[in-house]
């Protein structure tokens, strides 16, 4: 029995040291993944191929004790504060030991291969407490060293950052309840105020957050700059004046040219402007007059004596009015600041100079029955290319037309005041420069033509008269005649942000020869009527012919007025609009209006008006009805001048014959008669002195005179009834170069039959 005991024993320890140390088996091996260097016994030249062997004091049995080691490389690491490193050490495969060697000689524990970890070094991010405001959140700390976030300073609990929030704490409210606004005192809208984070809301739960110019309640008149109060049970009229524009000739400039000193002399104020608005206003009784720019020719005005007259003006009819800058009322040397204290300084002026870009800039609201039915913002739309220094000198004069950003931001923030109080309220807008919008306002009609270019000017090809165009919508009225002149916003950017906060009409000024008031796009755009006789203005003609010019033609009707603009009582809605004429001395504008059916082509009987036919400019002719019988050019001489006929008709002709008619009285030129014929040819061949009364005045130059005291009937001048006379034209006729009837100054007379033959 003792010998199989040993033998057992000797086989076990036979199998034991089979290997290179049992004692491996208690040690950790390393990850396999691991990139250590591996080192093999053959590659290590000092470990020994030799077995050795041990006796066993038992019964003589010996075993193998050692083989060659299978080194694995362990390289250094240097710990983290999360993790141990490790030293330099290797690490047998087969027996699983370490060792501090490449040898295999100094075994070593798993535990001294470790470097001990390196603490966390945390930096505090302080929390906040919640309010019933905002939501707080909890202190953490962050490691320095690895980024790791943690609840303690110890860094034993880690956390993520993102999820520390404190929820908001419940508000502490106070109720405020309603107060109605009262006269000029504002009220208080309802509202909720928070006694810990004093903020306000517009309910309990505080969910909707409001400022505490929110929670106020305006009066009426608090919401815009100035109000015109309207008495009830009738319907508020405004009043557009525009481009009155007024030149004082005796303050010209050294070397400006191009201006009329008789036409627009100082005296000429009262005829050319202010009995033209004064029949204006006394005939529409408006309860508000805008006027839309170019109050006046500043160039024309540097010591300030034509604005501080116009205001005097104005201030008579004690109606509170309103006027914009123009692009001309910058020029006077007085400056706009000046300008601007006169106008508020006046009683009846309701003008306001703000620091915005540009000079006014203010609003206006119409009030009727305690209601704020329609607010007018009177805007500068800047872009007078010749502002004085003076006028330049506060800064915010700017010679750029369109409106500034600081003006937008201003306008935008007060109707949304307005709209968020008083959904009801129409808004307009007055300045004096148009923008693109307008052209496509004009272009609503198929009829108007846009500009033709000729030289460095334009015109319209077709000037469109809504007033006489059959096909015009019933809510349009007015004349365009000629294209727009420096417009602004050509990319709408601007008038779609205005249609965006509920603008339902603007009002301009600028083109004189536009008055059209056009909705379009469901918006009323409204150029207003001229309202003077300076600068470029329309006239008609006999035949309801508008053009535009700078002075009044011969047989033409100024047409001088204003645009009204009649509100609804019910809502403050445009109801009506309509341009005011003022009145002409032929009957043919009464009371406001355009009698169109007096302006009906008239025939003349004979050569017709035209180029064969024609004035040469002071003497006036027009087509009139004589008597109910007979048509007649009437012939008005507001100074000695001529009415022609085109010679190149009279080649081979032998005769012009004529009717004229000389109203007793009748004023005559030098000695003569009330007319004359001159005649001008390229060569005297002797037959125009053989005509009766013939004179001649210098080489190929002669007068045929008619004469009431002449005893011959062929240029006898009977005062008072129709008369035909005859000229023989047979000897001179192709030699002829000018055929003129002459009209001595002062004289009205009239002709027609004019025929040659």
């Amino acid at each position: 029995m003792k010998k199989i005991i040993l033998l057992f024993v000797s086989i076990l320890a036979l199998f034991a040291f089979s290997a290179c140390d049992v004692s491996s088996l208690l040690g950790k091996k390393p990850d396999s993944s691991d990139s250590s260097e591996i080192v093999s016994s053959e590659e290590e030249s000092s470990l020994s191929d030799t077995q050795e062997e041990e006796d066993s004091s038992d019964e003589g049995t010996s075993v193998v004790q050692k083989h060659p080691h299978n080194l694995k490389r362990i390289a250094s690491r240097q710990s983290k504060c999360d993790e141990q490193g490790n030293i330099l050490h290797w690490y047998c495969q087969t027996c699983e030991k370490y060792f501090s060697d490449v040898d295999g000689t100094a075994e070593i524990s798993y535990e001294e291969t470790l470097r001990p970890a390196k603490p966390h070094l945390p930096v505090e991010m302080p929390g906040k407490e919640a309010t019933c405001a905002e939501p707080g959140k909890y202190t953490y700390y962050v490691c320095s060293t690895c980024a790791n976030t943690f609840l303690d300073e110890a860094c034993t609990q880690a956390c993520d950052k993102d999820d520390l929030t404190i929820d908001t704490l419940p508000h502490d409210m106070v109720h405020h309840q309603a107060v109605p606004a009262e006269g000029n005192v504002d009220g208080i809208r309802e509202h909720w105020t928070c006694n810990v984070c004093e903020n306000f809301y517009a309910d309990v739960e505080g969910t909707e957050k409001i400022t505490e110019a929110e929670t106020v309640w305006y009066a009426l008149k608090n919401l815009v700059d100035f109000t015109v109060e309207v008495p009830a049970g009738r319907e508020p009229i405004v009043l557009q004046l525009s481009d009155t524009q007024i030149i004082d000739a005796a303050q010209i400039r050294p070397g400006r040219d191009g201006v009329d000193n008789n036409f627009w002399g100082t005296d000429k104020m009262d005829e050319r402007c202010f009995d033209y608005v004064e029949e204006v206003v006394n005939a529409t009784n408006p309860d508000f007059i805008m006027i839309t720019g170019d109050v006046i020719y500043g160039e024309f005005d540097d010591n300030g004596s034509v604005w501080l007259k116009f205001i005097e003006f104005m201030e008579g009819f004690q109606i509170p009015w309103s006027p914009v800058f123009g692009n001309h009322d910058n020029e006077s040397k007085m400056g706009v600041d000046w300008q601007c204290q006169q106008l508020e300084n006046a009683e009846y002026c309701l003008f306001e100079q703000k620091t915005l870009t540009g000079n006014g800039n203010y609003s206006v609201g119409i009030v009727q029955n305690d209601e704020l039915k329609r607010v007018f913002y009177m805007m500068d739309s800047n872009g007078c290319g010749a502002a004085s220094q003076e006028s330049l000198a506060n800064g915010h004069t700017v010679t750029s037309v369109g409106f500034g950003k600081d003006q937008i931001d201003w306008y935008t923030q007060e109707i949304n005041l307005i709209k968020g109080q008083s959904p009801d309220t129409k808004i307009s807008f007055a300045y004096h420069i148009q923008q693109a919008i307008f052209g496509d306002a004009f272009n609503k009609y198929e009829e108007y033509d846009p500009a033709v270019v000729q030289g460095s000017s334009s015109q319209l090809k077709n000037p469109l008269n809504l007033d006489t165009l059959e096909t015009a919508d019933e809510t349009d009225f007015g004349y365009i005649g000629r294209t727009m002149k420096g417009p602004w916003d050509n990319d709408k950017s601007v008038y779609k942000a205005m249609k965006a906060l509920g603008v339902d009409s603007i009002f301009v000024g600028h083109e004189h020869c536009n008055n059209v008031s056009i909705v379009y796009d469901g918006i009323r755009f409204q150029f207003g009527q001229k309202s003077s006789e300076y600068d470029r203005f329309n006239t008609i003609d006999s035949n309801g012919v508008i053009t535009g010019q700078a002075w009044i033609p011969s047989g033409t009707t100024s047409l001088i007025g204003g645009t009204v603009i009649v509100l609804s009582e019910e809502d403050g809605a445009i109801e009506d609009a309509y341009i005011y004429y003022c009145a002409d001395e032929k009957g043919k504008i009464v009371n406001g209006e355009i009698n169109w059916d007096k302006f009906k082509p008239i025939y003349v009987d004979g050569l017709a008006k035209g180029t064969d036919f024609y004035s040469e400019g002071v003497v006036g002719m027009e087509a009139v009805e004589f008597d109910e019988t007979t048509n007649a050019y009437q012939l008005v001489a507001t100074a000695q001048g001529k009415i022609l006929i085109n010679p190149a008709i009279l080649k081979g002709k032998t005769s012009v014959s004529f009717s004229i008619f000389v109203p007793e009285g009748s004023k005559i030129i030098n000695n003569w008669g009330a007319f004359a014929l001159r005649f001008k040819v390229s060569s005297d061949n002797g037959s125009i002195a053989q005509l009766p009364g013939a004179y001649n005045d210098a080489t190929n130059k002669y007068y045929q005179i008619y004469k009431e005291s002449e005893t011959n009937e062929a240029i006898k001048i009977t005062e008072g009834e129709w008369k035909t006379y005859t000229v023989d034209i047979s000897g001179f006729a192709n030699e002829c170069t000018e055929f003129a009837f002459l009209i001595a100054a002062g004289n009205t007379l009239y002709l027609k039959d004019v025929t040659v033959s």
